[in-house]
């Protein structure tokens, strides 16, 4: 039975071109997961940024929240002190 020599290689032309597809979609697959790598690394230094932001927030918020609490306690030791012994004095000198 003669072999059909045209046949083969069309076959062997078909096959090296389908090869040529896929390791051109092989590449691109490679560069796409390069790509989302870059993005992934930007982002995780984005939250790690965001993190670091976020902590100085809790401890200025912290502060802030301390001092407005230790002011209010001192007005209200003030306000105290003000109405048990001030406000006497006030309404003898002033008759009220």
């Amino acid at each position: 039975m003669p072999v059909d020599e045209n046949f083969l290689l069309t076959k062997i032309m078909d096959l090296s071109e389908s090869v040529a597809k896929i390791s051109g979609k092989i590449d691109g697959f490679m560069q796409s997961q390069s790509t989302q790598q870059a993005e992934i690394n930007g982002l995780k230094t984005r939250i790690s940024s965001t993190e670091a932001d976020i902590v100085g927030i809790k401890a200025t918020h912290s502060t802030v929240r301390n001092r407005l609490l230790g002011a209010s306690a001192i007005c209200s030791a003030a306000a105290a002190a003000f109405m048990t012994f001030g406000w006497p004095i006030v309404q003898k000198k002033f008759g009220l």
